[in-house]
C-alpha cells in the first residue's frame, strides 16, 4: 500500500479533530453485561469513518496529467522512474514482514 500526501493530510486533520472532540469514559451502572469500547477503540472507529469518507482516486490529478500527455508537456526522468520503483520496491518489502 503507497501512501499519498493526501492520506498523510487526512491523518493530520484527523488528528486535530481529536483533539477538539472530547470521548466520553464514564460507566453507567447497571446489572446485565454491556460491553464498553475503551477511548482509543472509539478514536480508531472514528478515524476509519472519516477516512472512508475520503475518494480513493483523486479526479483532479487525473485529468491534469490525461490532459498534459495529451499535449506532449508531461516528461519523466528515468531518474524519477527509477526512485519510484525503488520506494515501491523497499515499501512492498516491508509490507511482507
Amino acid at each position: 500500500m503507497i501512501i499519498s500526501s493526501q492520506q498523510v493530510s487526512n491523518i493530520i486533520k484527523l488528528q486535530s479533530v481529536f483533539k477538539k472532540q472530547k470521548v466520553n469514559e464514564t460507566v453507567a451502572p447497571s446489572k446485565t453485561d454491556i460491553l464498553e469500547l475503551s477511548a482509543r477503540v472509539q478514536e480508531l472507529k472514528l478515524a476509519k469513518e472519516m477516512v472512508l469518507k475520503f475518494p480513493d482516486v483523486r479526479a483532479d490529478k487525473i485529468l491534469e496529467l490525461k490532459k498534459r500527455i495529451q499535449e506532449g508537456t508531461y516528461q519523466v526522468s528515468g531518474e524519477e522512474v527509477a526512485a519510484k520503483m525503488i520506494n515501491r520496491s523497499l515499501v512492498d518489502e516491508l509490507a511482507r514482514r
